[in-house]
């Protein structure tokens, strides 16, 4: 009996050793693409954060599926999606529901002890204003003193109210009058009726914003407010799949698709880039 245990122990042993080495691998990326599915791309989004990732019936849409098509392409590979809540992307990452995470998941210290990143572009807040009207903000000290409609409990209701609000008083001007809406659209809809000065919100969903009122918001900053950087992440110690798709984002940039999507979803390239 204890002879066939332990035959029956080993063979398991090796039958699971040898499914590891078909899936993400950790070697140096040569001959394979680290991917668990030869030929395939698995990627977890949450499909529910328009404009980066969305269903457009049942397609995945928004810039975090364009760019994975566009990779996936790069690397000769087919891409698949698996909608995921974003609070269990990491979680589902690591137990191996796939390979990489494509849904604006910020750059932080404590995400890296649990993922490799790698940064595929940046985003920060945008400033909307109604095209209509002669108030042309371009930076935060811009609002000093005007109503401004952001989201409940987003980072820069404490950016407006904190730093930029300081500066205006360094300036002997009044702080931002920081109006929170439950959602982007209300604050949208607050600024389209005029209840408001200005809209701060994601440069993406700014840009969305304005192209869904046919003309009657404009954004009027230049740059990003308060940027932050995104990254695709993978799990760590997977040079294979990093190696992957570091090679194919340096492809979009050679061919110009990079930019192109950057431009289209109102984002910035990611440092170093």
């Amino acid at each position: 009996m204890r002879v066939t245990l332990l035959s029956s122990l080993t063979a398991g042993l090796l039958l699971a050793l040898s499914g590891c080495s078909s899936g993400s691998s950790s070697g140096d990326g040569s001959g394979s693409s680290g991917t668990m599915t030869a030929g395939t791309l698995t990627v977890g989004s949450d499909l529910t954060y328009p404009p980066y990732a969305y269903l457009d019936g049942k397609t995945p849409a928004g810039f975090d599926p364009d760019i994975s098509r566009a990779l996936a392409k790069a690397s000769g590979l087919k891409p698949t999606f698996v909608d995921t809540r974003f609070e269990q992307l990491i979680a589902g990452l690591g137990t191996g529901h796939f390979d990489v995470i494509a849904s604006d998941l910020y750059i932080t210290d404590a995400r890296k002890k649990q993922v490799d990143f790698i940064p595929y572009f940046t985003t920060g807040n945008s400033i909307v204003v109604q095209a209509s009207g002669g108030y042309r903000p371009t930076v935060v000290t811009d609002l000093c003193g005007k109503s401004v409609a952001v989201i409940k409990g987003g980072q820069i209701v404490e950016k407006l109210r904190g730093d930029a609000s300081t500066q205006c008083r360094a300036k002997g001007e009044k702080a931002v009058d920081v109006r929170e809406f439950a959602t982007d659209p209300e604050g949208t809809q607050a600024l389209l009726s005029g209840q408001v000065d200005a809209q701060v919100t994601d440069g993406a969903v700014a840009k969305a914003a304005a192209d869904r009122t046919n003309g009657r918001l404009a954004i009027s900053s230049k740059s990003l407010i308060y940027p932050v950087q995104s990254g695709l992440a993978v799990k760590r110690g997977d040079t294979a799949l990093k190696k992957t798709l570091t090679t194919a984002l340096d492809k979009l940039k050679q061919d110009g698709t990079y930019a192109e999507l950057l431009k289209k979803y109102n984002l910035g390239q990611a440092e170093g880039s």
